[in-house]
């Protein structure tokens, strides 16, 4: 009986690890090229458990590997797929119902052109409801469009003809907190030129389980830069959620680099390296 109990259990600890490591083992195997036993995991899951916000997830990831991987048709079969089951913006599938639209349009991007793209990006924005969805689609526009256009404004936070690095993250963020040494390092290089460095972020309203308030929140973030970003207190950090939308930052951190007529010279969702930093303030200071 003992045994029996014993194989139960771990039984349970099997399923619980199972889904919670889904997505995760499905990027790994993506990141490794290796699609097809991201399929086969992701096949298993639903023979095991149905379609849940895991398993929709899941196909997601597959959808965007599929595109990477150069399996346009394979992408189309997985946003068919989420659109089927997420027929409309939900609450508790909005990152599998956002890589839909993501894929779709780049997929858009690919056989009809940018412009297509654009419209298609512009038409779901203006349907979008949470801002982290409303904030993925700018995201997407803004990497097929942003550059060499007039910067979005931060109202009051960046000063006219002096160029500037904008900075979005999110207090929580561990990439951010990772991109943190660097560009406090970047900081401090450029700190007597005529580069500002302006840092957005916006209220998120704390963890599921323990929600604040934005008094709180703002004590919160504030506390967060200071820690963080240590050296780097006299940067301005605004709390802007339009603009956090409208500079897509649904992946953060996310860098803007605006040159001193007020044009975006770099737009880029991700990471960015101190020397990639660099040298792109370096050219923008030279012109």
């Amino acid at each position: 009986m003992k045994k029996l109990i014993a194989m139960v259990v771990l039984a349970f600890a099997v399923f619980t690890v199972d889904a919670a490591e889904l997505v995760r083992g499905v990027r790994f195997k993506i990141s490794a090229g290796d699609l097809a036993t991201g399929i086969a995991q992701v096949e298993d899951y639903k023979r095991e458990h149905g379609v849940d916000a895991e398993y929709l997830d899941a196909v997601g990831w597959l959808a965007r590997g599929a595109l990477l991987l150069g399996q346009p048709e394979l992408a189309r079969t997985y946003v068919a797929e989420l659109h089927r089951e997420i027929p409309e913006e939900k609450s508790d599938f909005i990152v599998p119902y956002g890589a839909a639209i993501e894929v779709e349009g780049k997929l858009i991007a690919a056989t009809q052109g940018r412009g297509a793209a654009i419209r298609y990006f512009q038409d779901q924005l203006s349907r979008a409801k949470a801002p982290s969805l409303a904030s993925r689609i700018s995201k997407n526009i803004n990497l097929l469009s942003l550059e060499g256009q007039p910067a979005p404004a931060i109202p009051n936070r960046v000063e006219r003809g002096k160029p500037a690095l904008l900075y979005f993250f999110a207090e929580g963020c561990g990439d951010c907190k990772a991109q943190a040494p660097s560009l406090v390092r970047v900081w401090q290089k450029y700190q007597k030129s005529p580069l500002q460095v302006v840092a957005v972020t916006r209220l998120w309203g704390g963890p599921h389980d323990k929600p604040m308030t934005p008094d709180e929140e703002k004590l919160q973030v504030a506390k967060a830069w200071k820690e963080t970003y240590a050296g780097m207190e006299a940067v301005p950090v605004v709390i802007d959620t339009d603009a956090m939308i409208r500079y897509g930052v649904s992946a953060t951190p996310t860098f803007a680099l605006v040159d001193k007529k007020g044009i975006v010279r770099l737009y880029t969702p991700t990471r960015l390296s101190e020397a990639d930093l660099s040298r792109k303030i370096d050219e923008l200071l030279a012109e």
